[in-house]
């Protein structure tokens, strides 16, 4: 997961844990930072969360750069926001995310999210 926020990051690593406990999470800060673990190549990405709005490098930016790396080229990317812009979800699909995700206050809605996009890939042994 790609976000500033350690509040959303502690919300989503919550979340996943109760879907999907044995699976390991790796944090970014930033997309620079995002960017930087991902081609240190110590891990293998089964799927991406990335926020939108964030310093120094924001999630299009990133999403735009991680689209260019052929090691992620069938590695769902997921745009994680808050954005109330109206024509994000679109933009983030032009640039190639898999879909939108909606951050919910409620951690029932954001669990039923993520449950249906795991449900849907195949993670890594």
């Amino acid at each position: 997961m790609i976000d500033d926020d350690i509040d959303d990051q502690e919300i989503f690593l919550y979340v996943m844990k109760k879907i999907v406990p044995e699976a390991t999470y790796v944090f970014a800060r930033d997309g620079m930072d995002g960017l930087e673990k991902i081609n240190e190549g110590s891990f293998k990405a089964d799927v991406i969360f990335l926020d939108v709005n964030m310093p120094r490098m924001d999630g299009l930016e990133c999403l735009t750069e991680l689209r260019k790396i052929n090691s992620l080229e069938h590695v769902p990317i997921y745009i994680y926001s808050t954005s109330g812009e109206l024509d994000m979800p679109e933009k983030c699909k032009t640039l190639g995310c898999t879909g939108f995700i909606k951050k919910h206050i409620n951690t029932d809605d954001v669990k039923k999210e993520f449950e249906k996009i795991i449900a849907n890939i195949s993670l890594a042994e």
